[in-house]
């Protein structure tokens, strides 16, 4: 069976599980940017046990015997990214776990990413992922486990209930992406479609796993809103989200996350000759999903999201990509640069996602009382969107998973405009 294969895929690995104890640590002489709109010049982080303990301006407080410093003079603190929808898992799982799996964390982990929700991959191979950054065995961000359904597919209400009871049962984090509608858009929902989404957004409720919904029309992300839905991967990108849509979905409590990247091209990831491409490689425009023609779903994607953000939609942070993850940053950071600026760049990607994820409590700001998930960038963030990809130090949940300082690409962006 293909789950006996992927857990036993572990002894290939070639790593043995290990338990990490939360460090205390003390960060001094830090611009701090603590991600509730407060920035510290300079400043000292103090973790405790796993969590953050004290966010201090000027001299840094005490700390007890045995705590790990860092001096962080030139480098600015802020909380782990978090990455809301991501694809991890391409191809054989079992291949994937040999050959990828430490790799790919690692990646994440050196883009600044303490948090990533999977995307609807393989569901069996997800959750073993889960486990196996959980338990030590490969070092990597806090993995969050989506299982998939498709829930048009169901034939029955009690089919819906079931799956997602089974959902819940299995362990998963959430359904990560129920495509409504199937059909390419403008097509709308089917009567079908939508009478299923609508009895799994209930059950849903009932078991406690929150639903996220495909819809990337204007007109079927209000449908979408209307029944219940809560939660939207991809920012629309077939036509303009008007301002009374923009009104229906903040009135409704739902929220959206971003996926600007998915319009624009990608340069210098599949190829190195300056070719476009789309996400997966292949020809841009020609190869974009739904392509409307000449991608003007680029066009649309930052503009939509700023309607929605201007509208006080609780807006946050996807790549919804598999590509190198320090690339994906890249491309998705651009793209927003284009509507918003650097302070609302990390409202989305801290708080926003935090609360996109139920996560509001324990994730996307440097308070006390919060995970101790915290990136030290070699660059200043506020001054221009690269600088998010300065990446020297990762620690998450109190422990240093990455530590680059010192090394010959350590704090230089990636993606900064030539002057």
């Amino acid at each position: 069976m293909r789950l006996i294969a992927i857990v036993s895929a572990v002894l290939l690995t070639g790593l043995a599980a290990t338990t990490v104890a939360a460090q205390d640590l003390l960060i001094t002489n830090a611009r701090i940017i603590v991600g509730d709109g407060q920035v510290i010049e300079k400043g000292a982080v103090l973790v405790k046990d796993g969590k953050i303990a004290s966010v201090t301006a000027g001299r840094a407080p005490a700390a007890a015997r045995g705590s790990v410093r860092i001096n962080a003079t030139g480098m600015t603190v802020m909380a782990g990214f978090i990455d809301v929808h991501r694809h991890l898992i391409y191809g054989p799982p079992e291949r994937y776990f040999a050959e990828q799996a430490v790799d790919r964390m690692r990646e994440l982990l050196e883009a600044g990413f303490t948090t990533v929700q999977a995307g609807g991959d393989d569901n069996a191979a997800i959750l073993e992922l889960k486990h196996r950054v959980e338990r030590g065995d490969i070092k990597g961000p806090r993995i969050l486990a989506a299982d998939r359904i498709v829930t048009g597919r169901l034939n029955s209400d009690e089919e819906v209930r079931n799956a997602i009871r089974a959902a819940k049962s299995a362990g998963y984090d959430s359904i990560a992406e129920v495509i409504y509608p199937m059909a390419p858009p403008p097509a709308p929902p089917t009567q079908k479609e939508t009478h299923n989404l609508a009895i799994a957004l209930d059950e849903a409720a009932k078991v406690g796993i929150p639903v996220q919904i495909h819809a990337v029309s204007p007109a079927n992300m209000v449908a979408a809103v209307s029944i219940g839905g809560k939660k939207l991967i991809h920012t629309p990108h077939f036509d303009w989200v008007t301002e009374a849509q923009a009104d229906q979905v903040e009135a409704s409590g739902a929220m959206v996350s971003s996926c600007t990247g998915f319009g624009p091209p990608v340069f210098d990831v599949f190829n190195h000759d300056n070719k476009p491409t789309f996400r997966d490689g292949k020809p841009w425009p020609q190869g974009v999903i739904s392509n409307e023609g000449q991608g003007r779903e680029g066009g649309f994607l930052p503009i939509n999201g700023r309607t929605l953000f201007d509208h006080g939609v609780v807006y946050a942070y996807c790549t919804d990509t598999n590509f190198n993850a320090t690339a994906a940053l890249n491309q998705e950071l651009k793209t927003l640069n284009v509507a918003f600026s650097p302070l609302d760049i990390i409202k989305i990607m801290g708080p926003n996602s935090a609360e996109f994820l139920d996560r509001g409590a324990d994730l996307g700001t440097l308070q006390p009382g919060k995970f101790a998930d915290i990136v030290l960038l070699g660059g200043n963030p506020l001054v221009g969107y690269w600088n998010f990809m300065t990446t020297e130090v990762v620690v998450k949940g109190g422990v240093i998973v990455l530590d680059k300082r010192g090394q010959t690409d350590a704090g230089k962006p990636m993606g900064k405009p030539q002057t």
